[in-house]
């Protein structure tokens, strides 16, 4: 007769009957049958026993009649349910966990499974497995017994010493060995913050320069009037797809101006909640009577929204902070060039401010039809002593809330920390989000930052002033700004705004 299972229970067991393994022996099912609150086991192929004289109550000796069924029940252990293992644990197998990699100290991300088997392979479940780990080698924060499928799971914390740990676990008389590797923290920070070498600079380049960032299947989703600070202007909101990926951003056009006559000037947004319309009015508003001057081109970033008024657009693709920023800023600016006759054509300028200014110099740096950039407190160089702290807190599992560490701790920190991504690998996505190493190749830039910035550290504007002064550049191919009382905020940064306009309008000629 084909087992069958039993309905009655969530497992599918048969209620009444459990198997037990047992170290060098086989288990017999075992079922207890209740009667005044007196439990009898009973084994297969033998009667009932008696039920003993109760001393509490001075009973006299009674007899128990054990139905046929139940005997059967008991005498049958395949006629309910699949089968399940009765044999002493002969191997743990082990499913996932192991050679895992953390900071020394700190808990393995994934548990440590096995799977408990018996000689036949089957599955023993409801096992206690015991998970040790060798002296100085940390703890378990928890761990499991199996479960019906024979598997159970335990939480590792590593210990103090980098290096090579170990895990020991033991099944009945079975046992099994993992092993994790211990990250020295700050060794590893030493080598992954060296000096980037001149190879490494030049692979990014190599890798920059094979970029397509042409724009393909350009479309317009709006086009309206705006008033940009009292001036008159069109409004087009566009599409194109860059990479396989629909990219969104705003043009605004001043009404009535001649052909070639407006110098475009293209405004990269801060924080990573995408850009809104109301950020381009205050630059309107700086920019006061220059306002109708100039063609204006702002982006949204990989994965986030366009916002205006109650309309919001959401560029597609995984967000890319610094990198892919970068391709799609200089594609709308080959959009807005190729659609807005009023542009001059050939040459344009960008403001960048926190993670813009940071993507506004890597532009710079890449994009030969750019004259002029102005970036308020952005980052400059990710081998900075603050950068690397960021990562130290990070791999501890302590990221800051600033603007893109989210991003850098899912795809760099994390995945480096566990092995996945090699430390050449780590090292290169550092040097292609540190324009200070392509200084050389930036054209005109003004710089403004600062002193109390608890956002962005100062340091990253020092930076790149130490490089371009060792370069030559200086006022007015070249200027920086270092504001005392200044913080992460344009406002605090005296007279900046209008430092700026002035930078930005010598481009506009007579």
């Amino acid at each position: 007769m084909k087992p069958t299972r039993c309905p009655a229970t969530r497992s599918g067991a048969c209620p009444g009957i459990r198997r037990a393994a047992h170290p060098g022996r086989t288990a017999s099912p075992r079922v207890e049958y209740r009667a005044n609150s007196a439990a009898i086991p009973l084994s297969p192929g033998r009667t009932a026993p008696a039920l003993p004289r109760s001393r509490r109550s001075g009973g006299s000796v009674r007899r128990l009649f054990v139905p046929p069924a139940l005997l059967l029940a008991a005498t049958a252990p395949s006629a309910c349910g699949d089968p399940v293992a009765t044999e002493a644990p002969a191997e743990i197998e082990v499913i996932s966990g192991a050679d895992q990699r953390a900071v020394q100290g700190l808990s393995l991300e994934e548990p440590v499974v096995v799977r408990v088997l018996d000689e036949d392979g089957r599955p023993i479940p409801d096992f206690e497995v015991v998970f040790a780990p060798s002296p100085g080698h940390g703890l378990i924060d928890s761990a499991s017994a199996t479960d019906e499928d024979g598997a159970a799971q335990a939480f590792w914390k590593l210990g103090p010493d980098p290096g090579k740990q170990t895990l020991g676990i033991t099944a009945g008389e079975v046992t099994a060995t993992v092993s994790a590797e211990a990250l020295d923290l700050e060794a590893e920070l030493d080598l992954l913050f060296a000096s980037p070498s001149q190879a490494e600079i030049d692979s990014i380049s190599a890798d920059w320069a094979a970029r397509d960032y042409s724009a393909a299947s350009v479309r317009v989703e709006l086009s309206e009037a705006l008033s940009l600070s009292g001036t008159a202007a069109t409004l087009r909101v566009v599409s194109h797809v860059v990479a396989g990926a629909r990219h969104y951003g705003a043009i605004v056009v001043p009404d009535g101006a001649p052909d070639g006559s407006l110098h475009l000037v293209s405004y990269l947004h801060g924080g990573d909640n995408g850009t809104s319309l109301n950020d381009l009015q205050f630059v309107g508003s700086a920019l006061g009577e220059l306002t109708d001057r100039f063609v204006y081109v702002v982006p949204s970033f990989r994965s986030e929204p366009l916002r205006h008024g109650s309309r919001t657009w959401v560029s597609e693709g995984a967000p890319s902070l610094w990198d892919y920023d970068v391709d799609d800023a200089m594609a709308l600016v080959s959009v807005a060039f190729g659609m807005t006759p009023e542009a001059e054509p050939g040459s344009y300028s960008i403001i960048g401010g926190s993670r813009g200014a940071g993507v506004a110099l890597l532009v710079g740096a890449r994009d030969e039809r750019v004259e002029r950039l102005v970036a308020f407190f952005g980052p400059t160089d990710f081998f900075d002593d603050w950068v690397r702290e960021i990562v130290r807190e990070a791999a501890l599992r302590m990221p800051r809330q600033l603007t893109g560490v989210a991003h850098l701790d899912s795809t760099i920190i994390q995945p480096f920390i566990r092995g996945e991504m090699t430390r050449a690998g780590a090292r290169l996505e550092l040097v292609r989000r540190s324009p200070v190493l392509y200084a050389a190749d930036l054209p005109s830039v003004q710089l403004h930052h600062g002193v109390l910035d608890e956002v962005v550290a100062v340091s990253q504007a020092e930076s790149l002033i130490r490089t371009m002064e060792e370069l030559g550049r200086e006022p007015p191919d070249f200027e920086a700004y270092i504001y005392d009382d200044g913080g992460h905020d344009y406002f605090t940064l005296q007279m900046a705004v209008e430092r700026a306009v002035e930078f930005i309008s010598r481009e506009l000629g007579g």
